[in-house]
């Protein structure tokens, strides 16, 4: 489920903008509006998932998911713009909500709270298969029958791996004794009150920016540099398999270090890769996919166990929907600002430097965790 969502709902728009551009006519600030759309609905809607999660686990969460994948796949067939702006932004958004790692990270860490890190290290190693795969494929989709058939194809997979998560992967109810807060609101307002929780979601939200915008934008940046969409969607994919030496690199390091400060260099880092991308030739696009996707992998998994060190434990799901709602939602920004500014300079280099201010906000935000001295 965490590849066939994450395949249809995020990495694979991205192969999916110039396609349409070119067929359709429509510009990449509609274009990434369309993609940022979906994020708010993925933003205000990953709190409420995470709260059917802490009552009802994850049966009916998929399930809802598995719904969702339909109305993209009904997208295929749209030439008008705002029946496609609809139905796209409401199958990603909705499928975005009920699938991405606010859900799964908090079934793992529920299932199995006495190995959690490496739980959730394993999923999101899983996870990381989902661009290499998706990126190559897509674009083989594209090249041979069209951008059509590969979102028919693509939603049809989603909701095979909906479905199959919500028989295999019920549970993830609330394990306290007392379960989940009787108000929601009031749980949400609590953990907003703490200074480190702010400071945290503030550097999510820089960090969501920026993750967005390049992930989204990755392969017309390559095309824009004079690579062909081949070659973009093959270095794209190889950044998402990269993700695999971040991913794989967590356990130790989080047995070692903070995850704030772990958190931090993986940002730095991924801000120094991201200029490679402006480099224009195969081998400076692999040193980005190796940077990138090394840093971002390692951010996921350390995004999780740092929100779950500081969030409390009855009302998880609802609070890992917070923070993917404050990631999700400064995301949706990030296409728009990009697409505004490719359109009028009509260059892609802007959407690059976006994206490295945002992570050096982001890494500017995280400060190690305090600690109490006892008397």
């Amino acid at each position: 489920m965490t590849c066939t969502c994450y395949g249809a709902a995020f990495y694979a728009y991205g192969i999916l903008l110039d396609p349409i551009h070119r067929d359709l006519g429509w510009s990449l600030t509609f274009l990434g509006t369309v993609f940022a759309a979906s994020q708010l609905i993925s933003g205000f809607g990953a709190s409420f998932a995470g709260r059917l999660l802490d009552r009802w686990g994850g049966r009916l969460v998929f399930a809802i998911q598995a719904a969702a994948s339909l109305s993209l796949f009904a997208s295929s067939w749209a030439s008008n713009a705002a029946i496609f702006a609809f139905l796209t932004a409401a199958g990603l958004g909705v499928m975005a909500t009920t699938g991405f790692y606010h859900i799964s990270t908090a079934i793992a860490g529920r299932v199995g709270p006495a190995n959690r890190e490496k739980r959730i290290t394993v999923l999101t190693v899983i996870g990381a298969f989902c661009s290499p795969i998706y990126l190559p494929v897509g674009a083989l989709i594209i090249n041979s029958w069209g951008w059509r058939p590969a979102v028919r194809i693509f939603a049809l997979v989603a909701f095979v791996g909906a479905l199959q998560a919500s028989h295999f992967a019920s549970e993830g109810r609330s394990t306290e004794a007392q379960g989940p807060s009787p108000s929601a609101f009031q749980a949400l307002r609590t953990s907003i009150h703490r200074p480190q929780v702010r400071r945290m979601l503030f550097a999510y939200a820089f960090a969501g920016f920026s993750f967005s915008t390049l992930l989204v934008y990755q392969v017309p940046i390559m095309i824009d540099q004079g690579l062909a969409l081949g070659t973009a969607a093959g270095i794209a994919g190889f950044r998402g398999f990269s993700q695999l030496f971040g991913r794989v690199g967590v356990i130790p390091i989080a047995a070692r270090h903070e995850a704030s400060l772990a958190l931090k260099i993986s940002y730095l880092l991924a801000a120094f890769g991201s200029l490679f991308i402006l480099g224009g030739n195969l081998w400076l696009g692999l040193i980005y996919g190796v940077l990138v996707g090394s840093s971002l992998g390692a951010s996921t998994p350390l995004q999780a166990l740092y929100a779950q060190d500081t969030f409390e434990p009855e009302d998880l799901g609802l609070l890992m929907g917070l923070q993917h709602s404050v990631f999700a939602v400064a995301g949706a920004a990030g296409p728009v600002v990009a697409g505004f500014a490719a359109d009028t300079a009509e260059s892609q280099s802007p959407t690059v430097w976006i994206s490295v201010c945002s992570l050096f906000a982001a890494a500017f935000l995280l400060r190690k965790k305090k600690t109490q001295t006892p008397n």
